[in-house]
């Protein structure tokens, strides 16, 4: 049985969240651009804030890029002194990421401009409201992991099983 409340919800969050995904998107351009990063750049440096001297490899698989985006990503942060590229001592095979000085000093400003653009944005809702606004994305990003762990029947699928 379908709830019409519960589908009008559905579409209010469905638009909400794409809104709040390209504006995001928007957010992350204007922080990137004003250290004379590429978005690209900022996400592997947000990355990088958990592991310095991280397999390439698995810095791939995290920020979900294939080894040749990755590898020309890293190639133009090499190039502006912010990250070096080293064979790991216990398998050369792999290539270890970890930043430079000057890649420690990048992060430290874009973690400042990250946290002043998020506190500048607070200070667009109402006093009282940032602790309710908090709470609810904690709920919102818990119940969307946990949606994604529960992989949903494929459209393809779904859609063949509908035509036989």
């Amino acid at each position: 049985m379908n709830n019409p409340y519960k589908s009008v919800l559905a579409e209010k969050m469905a638009n909400l969240t794409f809104s709040l995904l390209e504006q995001c998107q928007v957010k992350q351009e204007r922080i990137a651009s004003t250290l004379g990063l590429t978005v690209s750049e900022f996400k592997l440096l947000r990355e990088l804030r958990q592991d310095s001297g991280i397999a390439a490899g698995e810095l791939a698989k995290r920020v979900d890029l294939s080894s040749s985006r990755l590898t020309r990503i890293l190639d133009g942060m090499v190039k502006k002194g912010i990250v070096t590229r080293e064979a790991a001592e216990d398998d050369r095979r792999v290539v270890e990421i970890s930043l430079t000085q000057a890649g420690r000093r990048i992060q430290g400003r874009l973690d400042e401009k990250f946290v002043q653009t998020h506190q500048d944005i607070l200070d667009l809702l109402p006093p009282e409201g940032g602790e309710s606004v908090i709470l609810a994305l904690e709920k919102l990003a818990e119940a969307m992991q946990e949606w994604v762990k529960h992989e949903p029947e494929s459209e393809t699928t779904h859609q063949s099983a509908s035509v036989t």
